[in-house]
């Protein structure tokens, strides 16, 4: 029976960033994944670093885990690239800033508001009108009526990054175990041990669940709940081929979903813009389609490109893809330790995946090593989840 000092559940991208802060520790660690690197969340994103673009914001303790998780982003991309063996490596990140574009009157009054509490947390945004919005967008629609400008904003080439980051813990002798973990045994307030479909068992001081949306069956199991505790959104991308040099250059948004650059990283790629995003909640054990693309969700992403960028429908679709979000029921993730003495948890990270996959590294990373946290937990706890009415198991 093996055994390990931490075992990571979860293959994407919170696994892997939690993998890669605790990869000088002198700890023996292993990550389990039970589909492709990423799937089906980390991968599918956009690559959207957009935190002053997230409406949910009005929430305090997200408000301050999104600036933090922003701020520390930057520091984690720089470090890995520095400790990359691949000279000149590019993950596609640009802090391009973002447009939110405005086509009434209406959205004008609801989004000043909005601008009064971004520029509250310092900030940097500034309406444009129509004529400004041309100058830095020539080939948006000229239907807006304006639009605010987040000048700080930005983008990476997810999957790219996501390779990164395995390529360093994999540099770093973290090992890797492709495979399902059929159950997590309890026995009392500890796990004991983990059983893998093989009927092996492996054995951990400390245990992570930051496997998305496939945590929900564990949870419910080990906190006795009917109810889901991470819910599953479909979402559907469409990627276009393009030339990004006079098609687009900033991350666009509008209340129907957002355009993306993804300009080529090297020699041998095509620059495109993705389409994003559909969303709609499905039940993961009873849908053998998750991730297959439907025609209302491609029929509405055209149109979405069409509405925002029509001189270009001329352009060829490049691929289409979908993927889960993992989504709580008040949009907060769920961060830290449990009532489970050696089980913590990253989940239900929703949209914000990739923004915050660094900095909820970084934090799991603290409470296992003991270092001080610098953020308040509690509002994370998955206590404030299990304390909602919901049946229970007997």
């Amino acid at each position: 029976m093996q055994s390990y000092d931490v075992i990571i559940i979860g293959g994407g991208i919170i696994g892997n960033c939690i993998a890669a802060h605790l990869a000088n520790e002198n700890l023996k660690i292993l990550v389990i994944n039970s589909t492709k690197l990423g799937n089906p969340a980390s991968v599918a994103a956009a690559g959207l670093i957009t935190p002053f673009q997230i409406h949910e914001l009005v929430n305090t303790q997200l408000k301050e885990l999104c600036l933090k998780s922003f701020e520390y982003f930057f520091n984690f991309h720089e470090t890995l690239i520095s400790k990359s063996n691949i000279p000149g490596l590019d993950l596609g990140l640009r802090q391009s800033g973002s447009l939110y574009t405005i086509f009434s009157n209406s959205e004008i009054a609801q989004k000043e508001n909005e601008i009064k509490e971004f520029k509250s947390t310092g900030g940097k945004v500034s309406f444009l009108n129509k004529m400004e919005l041309q100058k830095l967008e020539p080939s948006i629609t000229k239907d807006l009526m304006g639009g605010d400008h987040y000048s700080d904003e930005a983008y990476i080439n997810n999957p790219k990054f996501l390779k990164a980051i395995l390529s360093y813990c994999q540099q770093q002798q973290i090992e890797y175990l492709d495979s399902e973990v059929s159950e997590i045994v309890l026995n009392k307030s500890s796990i004991e041990k983990i059983l893998l479909p093989d009927g092996k068992s492996l054995l951990a001081e400390k245990y992570i669940l930051c496997n998305g949306v496939w945590a929900d069956s564990f949870l419910r199991k080990l906190f006795k709940r009917n109810e889901s505790i991470i819910k599953a959104i479909k979402g559907e991308i469409l990627e276009v081929q393009t030339n990004l040099e006079t098609t687009l250059q900033k991350i666009v948004f509008c209340e129907d979903g957002y355009l993306v650059p993804r300009p080529r990283t090297n020699k041998f790629e095509r620059s495109s813009i993705l389409v994003g995003s559909t969303s709609d909640e499905v039940n993961i054990e009873e849908n053998p389609d998750l991730f297959k693309n439907t025609l209302y969700g491609i029929s509405k992403l055209t149109a979405l490109f069409k509405k925002l960028i029509p001189a270009h429908n001329n352009y060829n679709i490049a691929s289409m893809w979908s993927g889960l979000r993992p989504k709580t029921h008040d949009n907060l993730p769920v961060l830290g330790k449990t009532d489970i003495n050696n089980l913590l948890l990253s989940l239900g990270h929703y949209r914000n995946g990739i923004l915050m996959g660094p900095y909820c590294g970084k934090i799991i990373s603290g409470l296992i090593t003991g270092s001080e946290a610098e953020l308040n937990l509690e509002p994370f706890s998955i206590n404030r989840l299990l304390k909602q009415k919901s049946s229970v198991l007997v």
